[in-house]
């Protein structure tokens, strides 16, 4: 087998996720069904990976996979057709196999090969057996060659449902979250401050409402791309500077949210300080492009109360916000306790 050939079975494998995956009843039926109807003990659908075969479905064997090395399987998967042995003890490519040399002893051996929709070769549906068998019929091979195909057809959908659960999982997370820092939005926001007020009931969450001093000026001076570029770099700032009990969330424009919630009884205080080590973080210079930017922040602060819900809260941070903005700019308000 060439690399190449090595290269796109390993791919169409990964795409299908089922290398060393537990055993499925759809994979099972198929293998029973062959070995029922093909009257052989022993039936197995085979994956080639880079240096065995792993059985996805056994009938008949205990073993979980065999080496590639005078396998029939590897024989199976360099045509298209079905590969029959029909006595492997006078068969030079295989009177040496282990498994004909010793138990199980098998002298009877038919594949057909699990060739995907875009031609690779990936296993075989195989029946053996430890009898000889000189006329395995046209019929047969056709029986084999359809549950083959069927087998591809399962991993297939198999392949479909994945791409559909990462599609689901893509469309939940963009929905939660803002598409240019990937930081939460505020539906996220919603949900995360409805766990911390379950889970901090005694002391309370504190909302800190960011808003970037000079940020428009950036974007009028330098253009759009600036200004998102500046936007990514301040969140990543941002996320740098929280606690633990802390997320942040970009409200829109260049608000950003960040609630804060304590294990102590000294929240304000709290809320403060990373008031103060945000702003620092900010302010200091930034590089866009080849220039050097400085922004700034202003910080409103709101503590939650009971029964108080994050718009309640975004609200109240809102008025602390508009007034440290209108007496100076760079400056953090925080609401009395």
């Amino acid at each position: 087998m060439s690399i190449k050939d090595e290269d796109l079975r390993a791919d169409a494998l990964r795409r299908y996720e089922v290398l060393n995956t537990p055993a499925e009843p759809n994979f099972d039926r198929l293998t029973r069904i062959a070995s029922s109807v093909l009257g052989r003990p022993v039936c197995t659908l085979a994956l080639a990976d880079r240096d065995r075969f792993w059985f996805k479905s056994k009938q008949g064997v205990d073993a979980t996979e065999m080496p590639r090395e005078m396998a029939f399987c590897e024989e199976t998967i360099r045509g298209r057709d079905v590969f029959v042995v029909p006595d492997a003890t006078v068969d030079r490519r295989f009177i040496e196999a282990p498994i004909v040399k010793a138990a199980p002893y098998v002298r009877f051996y038919a594949g057909a090969p699990l060739i995907t929709p875009t031609g690779v070769a990936i296993g075989s549906l195989c029946v053996l057996d430890v009898k000889p068998e000189l006329n395995f019929s046209e019929e047969n091979r056709r029986i084999l060659t359809d549950l083959a195909a069927t087998s591809v057809e399962l991993f297939e959908a198999k392949a479909r449902n994945i791409e559909l659960l990462k599609c689901t999982a893509e469309i939940a997370h963009l929905a939660r979250h803002d598409s240019l820092t990937g930081l939460p939005n505020r539906r996220r926001l919603i949900e995360i401050y409805n766990e911390m007020a379950r889970e901090q009931r005694e002391n309370g969450v504190a909302l800190l409402y960011l808003d970037l001093d000079g940020f428009k000026a950036v974007n009028d001076t330098h253009g759009h791309s600036y200004g998102d570029d500046l936007l990514r770099q301040v969140a990543g700032r941002i996320q740098t500077c929280l606690p633990p009990l802390a997320r942040v969330a970009r409200l829109g424009g260049d608000e950003f949210a960040v609630l804060l919630h304590s294990t102590q009884d000294n929240l304000a205080a709290e809320a403060s300080v990373l008031a103060r080590h945000l702003m620092t973080k900010i302010e200091r210079p930034y590089m866009i492009g080849r220039n050097h930017v400085t922004i700034g922040c202003s910080i409103g602060i709101a503590l939650s109360r009971p029964g108080s819900d994050l718009d309640d809260l975004l609200s109240r941070a809102d008025v602390f916000l508009y007034q440290a903005k209108n007496t100076g700019r760079g400056r953090y308000l925080l609401e009395a306790v």
